[in-house]
């Protein structure tokens, strides 16, 4: 259980006590790197899909999510085809937004190229880091930053790349929320005081 967080986070103070699902998802997820190739991409389709909505109302619909998109199976949801966008738009469980459930498919087979040619998403993306956790040491949740350097130049590559819904505001949120960048205030031992360079494996 958290014992330390920002005093100023507003939707944290509301909903960690009493929502299960997003008090493990700050204990165990937020700002801890994982090395998951599935975790990383339902992540970051979860913040294309988070874009301009409340985070924990996507959080609430993480289940119906997994089991839209096959427990975010790569291979899956690459095969997915124009009626299976057109069957979940009628999915009143998920957000139902044909341009982001049609950015996920793509997204998807444009990360299996990558892990075909590196290997992992996750080589590819600490690669593209120079295998640096970017630590942000910050006092108030209102100091966390939309942008970041790092995020920024991991956005332009991943856009040039064809990648979609992969802006830098979405792109640093993303990378916060899988460690690759973090703010954690509530355990050292989860976080370097430093840039440290991390094991891809």
């Amino acid at each position: 259980m958290i014992t330390n967080w920002f005093d100023d986070d507003p939707i944290f103070n509301r909903h960690y006590p009493l929502d299960p699902p997003y008090r493990a998802y700050f204990d165990y997820e937020w700002g801890i790197p994982t090395h998951n190739d599935a975790q990383i991409f339902e992540m970051l389709s979860l913040s294309g899909f988070s874009a301009g909505l409340n985070w924990h109302s996507v959080l609430n619909k993480r289940t119906a999510f997994r089991q839209a998109f096959y427990q975010w199976s790569l291979p899956r949801i690459a095969e997915m085809t124009p009626a299976d966008v057109e069957r979940l738009c009628q999915n009143p469980a998920i957000i139902r937004n044909p341009r982001k459930i049609q950015a996920v498919i793509h997204n998807a087979n444009l990360t299996l190229e990558l892990c075909a040619a590196y290997g992992s998403f996750d080589h590819y993306l600490w690669q593209q880091l120079d295998d640096q956790q970017l630590i942000l040491e910050i006092a108030h949740y209102r100091d966390l930053p939309r942008q970041t350097e790092t995020g920024n130049r991991l956005a332009k590559t991943l856009r040039a790349a064809g990648f979609q819904f992969t802006g830098p505001v979405t792109l640093n949120a993303w990378l916060v929320t899988t460690g690759f960048i973090t703010a954690r205030p509530d355990s050292a031992g989860l976080r370097p005081t430093t840039k440290k360079k991390l094991s891809r494996t």
